[in-house]
């Protein structure tokens, strides 16, 4: 089914710093491909900008010992070029997993109206989880791209010598989330989506 946009629709790029490509994210195997996911979160915002949707960026300031630690580690907090923010766009910053705690995304959100959330950014099982999982809560629907969106490996919690590799870290991130608190979509369809919108 195509996904029909409104001017009460939003999209929200979660985390897309430079950090990630940075140790210890730098040694780590991704999944999709970082660089090809990067390009997808560009032409997403693009078709957004260009349909006069609203774009809301959430970028994380760790106040940990971390590669997006703002003091520690100035390069690593510092937003991607192809999803830096432009001209009133909004920005919120926060310090925790979820876009919601600690910033004023929701209060914004309700302030303008907004009633479907599109999230792409960094990572599918972290922040694009957490802060997805959270506005279902709230009660938005919520769109998440499957390949706007990647994940590093991770080892298992203590307890097995399990590892787990990135496709499967991001295919299970994203089936938890698909028909619980998202739709799971691709970038074509949203882009699609918003260009339908644009031409009405």
């Amino acid at each position: 089914m195509p996904i029909r946009f409104s001017a009460r629709n939003a999209l929200i790029v979660i985390d897309v710093q430079n950090g990630f490509k940075l140790e210890p994210y730098r040694d780590l195997k991704v999944f999709p491909d970082l660089n090809t996911v990067i390009g997808n979160i560009r032409a997403t915002i693009e078709a957004f900008r260009t349909a006069s949707i609203p774009v809301i960026h959430v970028h994380h300031a760790s106040l940990e010992e971390s590669s997006l630690n703002p003091v520690l580690s100035p390069e690593g907090y510092a937003v991607l070029p192809d999803a830096a923010p432009i001209g009133d766009e909004v920005v919120f910053v926060k310090h925790v997993n979820s876009g919601f705690i600690g910033t004023g995304l929701e209060a914004h959100l309700r302030a303008e109206q907004i009633e479907t959330l599109v999230i792409i950014g960094l990572t599918t099982s972290h922040c694009v989880s957490t802060t997805t999982r959270m506005a279902g809560n709230l009660g938005w629907p919520v769109y998440v791209a499957r390949d706007g969106t990647a994940m590093f490996e991770r080892p298992a919690a203590p307890g097995t010598q399990k590892h787990f590799d990135a496709e499967t870290m991001h295919e299970v991130a994203l089936a938890e989330l698909h028909d619980e608190f998202a739709t799971v979509v691709t970038t074509a369809e949203i882009v699609a989506g918003v260009k339908d919108f644009a031409k009405v």
